[in-house]
């Protein structure tokens, strides 16, 4: 009867599926006993998509954004190592505070699927306002456990990824100063992220402890997800930025998160914070200084990723 043969259907899309998880994963086994070693996750789409979150030390601010660090990276990996290639989606913004991260992170994990993380946030926390904890994005707990142990979710995942746009289009307020507050706005297809700060009207509202919490949960979503996450330290040592790249290194200790210390790397070239060849006086990287940003953050992901 007709009704027996569309109730056959399910059983055999639920049976094909669970044939096609089983090849899959017989093929991982024998990949991983390979000398090769495991295939990256974005072996469908045969390029590494790399997502840095941060505010204007990511961003570039007083630079074109193809001299920001994300855009040289691309463009160095993609020139000196054969495979895989390498796509870097840029979303940092002026003024963003670590919680505004904490808020929007499951989203933009779901809506980027990135192959690694990077992270470079902290400094912002201590003149502009947080976003309440209680606004943040629970953890999704509905893709962690596919993500980890199914290769036809991954797959379904890598294949939609491609079809999200590839460009990102960024809006910033026009009406936004650096001094006061502004809101901007992240547009991709028909998604869009809020972005921007706003001003402390006194004193400092943040402090390191509101800083160290939010990185945890940063990291904690991060590892939920199965994204792999690196945290930097700022090049700068001028007014918080000190005090930010102390509380990033502790965390990173804490946690067991990799860590690109960029203040190490520069401290030997601005020994005073007064290096013109590679900082702004305001101590944003320039185009040389994100150079070398660039080529550290190679350097640590070529070490770590598979051939």
């Amino acid at each position: 009867m007709l009704w027996k043969r569309l109730a056959l259907v399910p059983i055999g899309i639920f049976l094909g599926l669970l044939m096609l998880e089983g090849g899959l994963q017989i093929g991982a086994f024998f990949m991983k006993r390979s000398k090769r070693g495991e295939l990256p996750v974005a072996w469908v789409t045969g390029n590494l998509r790399v997502l840095c979150l941060g505010d204007s030390n990511t961003y570039g601010l007083w630079l074109e954004r193809k001299e920001a660090y994300p855009q040289q990276l691309e463009v160095l990996w993609n020139q000196r190592i054969a495979a895989p290639k390498l796509e870097v989606v840029n979303l940092g913004f002026p003024g963003t505070n670590s919680s505004r991260l904490v808020r929007d992170l499951p989203r933009l994990l779901e809506t980027f699927d990135p192959d690694i993380l990077i992270l470079l946030v902290g400094v912002n926390d201590y003149w502009t306002l947080p976003i309440p904890l209680d606004e943040a994005e629970p953890t999704r707990p509905q893709g962690s456990f596919l993500a980890r142990h199914s290769l036809i979710y991954r797959l379904y995942y890598l294949i939609r990824r491609g079809h999200v746009a590839d460009k990102v289009e960024i809006i910033m307020d026009p009406n936004g100063n650096l001094a006061e507050g502004a809101r901007h706005k992240a547009r991709v297809g028909d998604l869009e992220f809020d972005m921007g700060f706003v001003k402390a009207d006194e004193g400092l509202w943040g402090d390191s402890a509101g800083l160290n919490e939010n990185l945890h949960r940063l990291i904690e979503e991060a590892r939920a997800a199965g994204t792999p996450l690196y945290l930097m330290t700022y090049a700068s040592k001028k007014n918080f930025y000190t005090t930010a790249s102390e509380t990033l290194t502790d965390v990173a200790l804490e946690t067991g998160t990799p860590l690109i210390d960029l203040a190490a790397i520069f401290e030997p070239l601005c020994p005073n914070d007064d290096c013109p060849d590679v900082l702004f006086p305001d101590g944003h990287p320039n185009a040389s200084g994100y150079r070398i940003v660039a080529e550290a953050i190679m350097k640590q992901l070529a070490g770590s990723t598979p051939p």
